[in-house]
C-alpha cells in the first residue's frame, strides 16, 4: 500500500512538472501578446536654437515704386519629438524565443516653436524704405513663424543619427514591457531584434 502511494505521488509530481513546463512555454506567448502595442511610442525629444532669416519681397506696380525688399531675422528655439509607430512592431514567439521587428523611427507630431521668440520686439529687420515703406506685418510674422516650424521638421526628419537612437530607445522600452508582462525567468528566453533599416 505504501509503494502504491509513492508511486502515485511520483506520478502526480511528474505529471505536475511536465505540465508546468508545457504551461510556462504557452504562458510566454499568451503573455507576450496580451502586450497591445498601438499608437506612437515617442522615445526621444530633440532640442534646436536656429536663426531664421525671412526676406519680404517688395510689391510690384506703380503703389510699390521705391519699395526695398526687406529681411527679418529671429533668433528661436524648439522642439520635435521622434518614436515609432507601435502598430507596426511585430512579436512573434516560438517556443522560448521571442522575434521582436521595429520599424524605422519617425517625427512623432508637429515641431514645437516657441512663439514668444517671434514677438516684434525680437527681431532684427534691414531698414524700410524712406518714401515708400514695406513694413513687416502680422502676417508676415505668421509666415517666419511657419518657416520656422518647416525648417526645424525638415532637419530633424535628416537627421539620421537621431533616427536611429530613437529606434534603439524603442528597443528598450519594448524589451522593459515584455519582461514586465511575460511573466518569465529571463535565464528561460532569448529575445532577437530585427531593425528596420
Amino acid at each position: 500500500m505504501k509503494k502504491f502511494k509513492l508511486s502515485l505521488t511520483i506520478a502526480l509530481l511528474i505529471g505536475c512538472l511536465a505540465g508546468c513546463e508545457k504551461s510556462s512555454t504557452e504562458s510566454l506567448a499568451e503573455n507576450v501578446k496580451r502586450i497591445e502595442l498601438t499608437g506612437n511610442l515617442v522615445t526621444y525629444q530633440a532640442y534646436y536654437h536656429n536663426v531664421l532669416e525671412y526676406e519680404k519681397k517688395a510689391g510690384s506696380g506703380i503703389t510699390h515704386m521705391l519699395e526695398k525688399d526687406r529681411k527679418l531675422f529671429a533668433e528661436y528655439t524648439g522642439t520635435i519629438k521622434y518614436g515609432i509607430d507601435l502598430s507596426r512592431v511585430k512579436i512573434d514567439v516560438k517556443d522560448n524565443e521571442i522575434m521582436v521587428f521595429i520599424p524605422k523611427a519617425k517625427i512623432i507630431g508637429e515641431p514645437n516653436v516657441d512663439k514668444d521668440d517671434f514677438k516684434s520686439e525680437n527681431f532684427i529687420e534691414s531698414k524700410d524704405g524712406f518714401i515708400n515703406k514695406n513694413p513687416i506685418t502680422a502676417d508676415d510674422i505668421a509666415e517666419a513663424f511657419d518657416q520656422a516650424q518647416t525648417d526645424i521638421k525638415e532637419n530633424a526628419q535628416n537627421n539620421t543619427e537621431l533616427l536611429d537612437m530613437a529606434q534603439k530607445r524603442a528597443k528598450a522600452i519594448i524589451e522593459e514591457n515584455i519582461k514586465q508582462f511575460s511573466g518569465i525567468s529571463e535565464s528561460k528566453y532569448t529575445i532577437n531584434w530585427e531593425y528596420e533599416q
